[in-house]
């Protein structure tokens, strides 16, 4: 008995000691484990509405940027072609019209491009075609750009399309006096 007892106090001090590691471990509660949830719910929502917004921003201003640059495009184009000419005859069908110089030896004609969807400018020499170019390239339908004339002053109107944004621009252009 006498070695039971010596050893006694050590073994209980190693009991306590593994006793006291063992409830000082003790594992999370219910409610941190509702907070730690409830954070990182709130934490992914905040990350997957700021990827949302990113993506569908992001859409927007290319579709923005497609169609500010089609019709910054056409107007370029138009404005330096009704500059150069004298007078705009009236197309049929696909052709919106031709704008001729006054001596009839350069001729732009612009038509629509069913296949494409575009607005096409048409370039000829003495009646033989120097180049051909699209001026825009998201015109939904023919009637998503018209061209009218009123004496030296030529309006067009063209609609670009991209996803769901769409815009309009009027141009008045002036012609070459005679």
């Amino acid at each position: 008995m006498n070695t039971i007892s010596a050893k006694s106090p050590r073994i209980r001090r190693q009991v306590k000691r593994v006793h006291n590691e063992v409830h000082s471990e003790r594992g999370t509660t219910m409610v941190e484990l509702l907070v730690a949830m409830s954070i990182s719910v709130l934490v992914f929502g905040i990350i997957s509405t700021a990827l949302v917004q990113f993506f569908l921003v992001t859409r927007w201003g290319n579709d923005q940027l497609i169609i500010t640059n089609d019709l910054q495009v056409a107007s370029l184009w138009l404005g330096r072609d009704a500059l150069e000419s004298a007078n705009f005859s009236p197309g049929a069908g696909a052709v919106y019209g031709t704008l001729n110089w006054a001596d009839s030896t350069h001729q732009y004609r612009y038509s629509y491009n069913i296949a494409d969807g575009a607005l096409v400018r048409e370039h000829f020499e003495n009646s033989i075609l120097q180049s051909t170019l699209q001026v825009a390239r998201h015109i939904t339908n023919q009637g998503d750009v018209v061209f009218s004339t009123s004496s030296q002053l030529l309006s067009v109107s063209i609609t670009s399309t991209s996803g769901d944004e769409s815009e309009t621009v009027d141009l008045s252009l002036a012609m070459r006096s005679h």
